[in-house]
């Protein structure tokens, strides 16, 4: 670890926030995690972890727990809003035993990942903490308002900005960057198996996908920009939400068994680019830096690679200004292109014109016919396992 660079505060005690605070541990630093939270939980559902995000657990000796509790996926289906196969994709085998995907409650992978940060020497936290100011000389101005305390500032060599889309790290510390208006989307757990592999449907109401968390569960989620659900979100009617997504699929009935409205996630999925992701000693991870449409499933994955890359290049960079520089220099380019593909997904799930439609399915299905989906996966996610295989040794 780089000498003047022993204190690290880290802001977001999320997946993000928690992978690298442990990472950065390991390298020598003496890491102060702040989360305004006080008692940190991951709000959510679930979340798919693929290769690269299993590769980063797998780094950080978590992976067999995580996979204790998830359940395993082999294959995705995509289909049209009848229910007819365009494409069905085998996940990609990257040897070592990532030849899978795991569907996995975020409760779950956010205990597993904040015990091992609490249970480290090396990580202390302030939680009930909300940032107010970070300064690119390695300030930051914390409020404690839950606790009833005065303002206080830390100073560290590094504070490292974990803390979402919305970041109060990037919003006060001089970077340049460009946050969009979001879409919305519905996040449950339906407390039945529904039948198949994980499943994502193209319909006129948008993306409406499922992924089996065991015998008893079923992670769902459906897009809510169209007016017929966005109307019933708004009203928090789960009989008229369920209704309207019933009506064009057969399946989304089962929302139904969703025992209340409040079992609902309700999320505004922004997209956020930066020009530079870090700026004097300040540095941004995850959403704070990329955050992106969920068509792809990388969220998650691309926060846990983020932190792996991060810490790699502290830990062996002759200055904090050049580590950042690398690690910049190495994430920001990969990470939009996920955004860009991501996005392209999004509003290809979006299409209602009957004759583009038409012309998409026609597409998707020809691909997969003539191309192999699981290789074009290993192709997108290959670089990621790699590099993160080769990073910290």
């Amino acid at each position: 670890m780089l000498r003047d660079m022993d204190r690290v505060v880290v802001v977001g005690a999320g997946i993000g926030g928690l992978a690298v605070s442990i990472l950065l541990s390991r390298v020598g630093a003496h890491v102060t995690l702040v989360e305004r939270s006080e008692r940190p939980s991951e709000v959510g559902a679930a979340l798919a972890l693929q290769a690269n995000g299993m590769a980063v657990l797998d780094r950080l000796g978590l992976l067999g727990r995580v996979a204790a509790e998830s359940a395993r996926i082999d294959r995705m289906d995509i289909r049209t809003v009848t229910g007819r196969l365009l494409l069905s994709s085998a996940m990609p085998d990257f040897g070592g035993g990532l030849d899978h995907a795991l569907a996995v409650p975020r409760t779950v992978l956010h205990r597993l990942l904040l015990e091992a940060a609490m249970s480290s020497d090396g990580v202390e936290t302030r939680f009930g903490c909300r940032v107010v100011r970070a300064d690119a000389d390695g300030s930051v101005t914390l409020d404690g308002s839950s606790q009833r305390a005065a303002p206080v500032t830390l100073r560290a060599g590094l504070v490292v900005g974990a803390d979402g889309a919305g970041s109060a790290v990037r919003g006060t510390g001089g970077f340049v960057s460009r946050v969009s208006e979001g879409s919305t989307y519905v996040r449950t757990l339906v407390p039945a198996r529904l039948n198949g592999p994980l499943a994502e449907y193209r319909t006129p109401l948008g993306s409406f996908g499922h992924a089996p968390l065991g015998d008893d569960a079923t992670y769902v989620w459906a897009a809510a920009d169209a007016a017929a659900v966005r109307d019933a979100v708004t009203r928090r009617d789960l009989p008229d939400f369920v209704r309207a997504w019933a009506a064009i699929l057969p399946v989304a009935v089962e929302l139904g068994r969703v025992a209340s409205f409040d079992d609902l996630l309700i999320n505004t999925v922004r997209r956020v680019d930066c020009r530079r992701w870090f700026s004097g000693r300040l540095v941004l991870l995850g959403d704070a830096a990329h955050a992106m449409a969920p068509n792809l499933g990388q969220g998650a994955n691309s926060a846990l690679v983020d932190a792996v890359i991060l810490a790699d290049a502290l830990a062996h960079a002759p200055s904090v200004e050049d580590a950042l520089s690398r690690y910049d220099e190495r994430r920001r380019r990969t990470a939009r292109r996920v955004q860009n593909l991501a996005g392209l997904v999004q509003r290809l799930c979006r299409m209602d014109n009957r004759l583009a439609v038409g012309v998409r399915d026609a597409v998707l299905a020809r691909a997969g016919r003539l191309t192999s989906s699981s290789a074009a996966i290993r192709r997108a996610l290959l670089p990621d396992v790699e590099t993160v295989r080769s990073a910290l040794r």
